[in-house]
């Protein structure tokens, strides 16, 4: 049985919050930023990158809760450079258009980049 510290519960339940999400209803996925995914393509598209890699994540954080701390400081750190690379990829994304809203995109940015610190928290660096 795992033995998840705090951190790791609130990266293992955020990402599967937001695997299961998109898994179950992949078309509020790019709804939320003002698109569709109107054909059964682009929800499966949906569900293999927003549902299939948090879950991914989230799956890897519980495994490795119980590894060796070599293996699972290298797991956080991956979760944590993912999170953070997103982060960072959107606020690119924001300083480019000239526009971050605070929803959806600015709350995204701030849950990823608390992502990253809880994974940094996490691994104890």
């Amino acid at each position: 049985m795992s033995d998840l510290s705090g951190p790791e519960l609130l990266l293992a339940g955020a990402y599967a919050a937001i695997g299961v999400g998109a898994a179950v209803r992949p078309s509020i996925v790019p709804a939320l930023f003002g698109g569709s995914a109107g054909t059964p393509e682009a929800r499966t598209e949906v569900r293999a990158v927003y549902a299939g890699i948090p879950l991914a994540l989230s799956a890897a954080v519980v495994r490795a809760s119980t590894a060796a701390p070599p293996r699972r400081e290298g797991v956080l750190s991956v979760v944590r450079d993912a999170s953070a690379g997103m982060a960072l990829a959107r606020l690119g994304g924001a300083v480019l258009e000239r526009r971050l809203r605070p929803w959806p995109t600015g709350a995204f940015l701030v849950l990823e980049a608390a992502l990253a610190v809880a994974a940094s928290r996490a691994r104890g660096s």
